[in-house]
């Protein structure tokens, strides 16, 4: 546990920016350990049974002398305890599935490429291509039909104007902000023109500035939509990491009840789901419960307190815990994605004017089809059904 702590603080303290997310994090994940700090981990810890042979060898005189209803009642308890090994590996498995599933969604390339490729100066779905606008602007407010501008002829001044459009397409095409940046450069490239000659006016900079006016809005929306998207991302995959570690963890603690110092320590640092097939699927814990039971098959009150088979009360508060934020992570990121798309379609539709209407009523049909695809697959592999069975068996005495 300590270890754990040590690593969400870590975490909240060299990754997150800014005192907001340090706090989400804090805030998250407190509940937890207040969970935690006030169980005595019999698993995790030597029991603390100062007699404890003692203990068994009373146990065994007391064995002989109970009735057939008393060994039926610990033989029930053992089963449940058995029971409860066993379903908390499905449950672990479950979660992990889930949680391995909120991480693929960060790679629902097929909706954000479309949205990506919004940005490309290029590109014309929406009816207009930013790099063929700014060139008939260029050549209506400022060229006039000259064939040279300040001694720069009319071909060149155009093509510098055209690669600095398009060169963030050789950045990144997620992004909207080096488009936004282009179009500045372009101003600022017809200022500096206007200051070495007469053919530019500053009345012709103010027309362009206008003419540009709403395109460098159109742009500057899109940044803004997806810089709140990837912040608001950004804040959920370190809750995502968080509870990422807290699985492990948890997994680590049951798995080490079981069969202790059986995970070596190179494959500590391995992916959860590596962990779990190695150390701990259902049929793993099956074994090695059968094989501490069959040693003494009828002996239940001595398996009953065997430290291997031991399972605290708290441990089902937290594979709740953990059900709960899985169930609550993947609602947020949904939620961050329909936020993002409500977003996009106020900035598209505000662009009619700039664009063609059909295709731009096109393209958000086309998006918001992607996103329910992106949602519909997303719940396939998230599978809460699964979860909240695997739990509600869990849960069961």
């Amino acid at each position: 546990m300590k270890k754990l702590l040590i690593i969400i603080i870590v975490i909240s303290t060299s990754i997150v920016n800014g005192q907001t997310l340090k706090d989400s994090v804090n805030i998250i994940y407190k509940n937890y350990f207040e969970l935690l700090k006030t169980k005595e981990k019999l698993d995790t810890i030597t029991l603390k049974v100062e007699n404890f042979e003692e203990l068994l060898e009373s146990n065994n005189k007391k064995i002989k002398r109970i009735t057939d209803a008393d060994l039926f009642g610990l033989k029930k308890q053992l089963e449940q305890r058995r029971k409860k090994i066993i379903n908390t590996t499905e449950f672990v498995f479950a979660a992990n599935a889930s949680l391995n599933a909120i991480k693929q969604l960060d790679a629902t390339s097929d909706y954000l490429t479309q949205i990506s490729s919004l940005n490309n100066p290029g590109n014309s779905d929406l009816g207009f291509s930013l790099s063929e606008e700014i060139s008939n602007i260029i050549e209506k407010e400022i060229i006039k039909g000259k064939k040279k501008i300040n001694g720069v002829k009319k071909s060149k001044f155009l093509l510098f104007v055209d690669n600095i459009i398009k060169s963030p397409i050789t950045q990144t095409i997620s992004s909207a902000m080096p488009v936004v940046s282009s179009i500045k450069s372009v101003i600022d490239l017809v200022m500096g023109s206007a200051l070495k000659g007469k053919d530019i006016s500053i009345d012709n900079v103010i027309e362009l500035k206008k003419a540009v006016k709403v395109y460098l809005e159109h742009y500057e929306g899109l940044a803004k939509a997806q810089t709140e998207f990837e912040q608001n991302l950004g804040n959920l995959d370190i809750r995502k990491e968080g509870l990422v570690l807290l699985l492990t963890q948890y997994t680590m603690e049951r798995s080490n009840t079981l069969n202790p110092d059986a995970v070596l320590e190179i494959d500590k640092k391995s992916s959860l789901t590596k962990i779990i097939n190695k150390y701990y699927t259902k049929n793993i814990a099956e074994q090695k419960v059968a094989e501490i039971i069959n040693k003494n098959p009828f002996r239940y009150s001595i398996h009953l307190t065997n430290r291997n088979l031991m399972y605290p009360g708290y441990a089902l508060n937290q594979a709740k815990f953990i059900r709960d934020d899985v169930v609550s992570l993947s609602k947020e990121y949904i939620s961050i994605f329909t936020t993002y798309q409500s977003a996009l379609k106020k900035v598209l539709i505000k662009s009619k004017n700039i664009g063609d209407s059909n295709k731009i009523d096109s393209k958000i049909t086309e998006l918001e089809k992607k996103l329910l695809n992106v949602q519909l697959s997303f719940d396939d592999n998230l599978n809460v059904y699964n979860l909240n069975a695997t739990f509600k068996r869990l849960m069961e005495y």
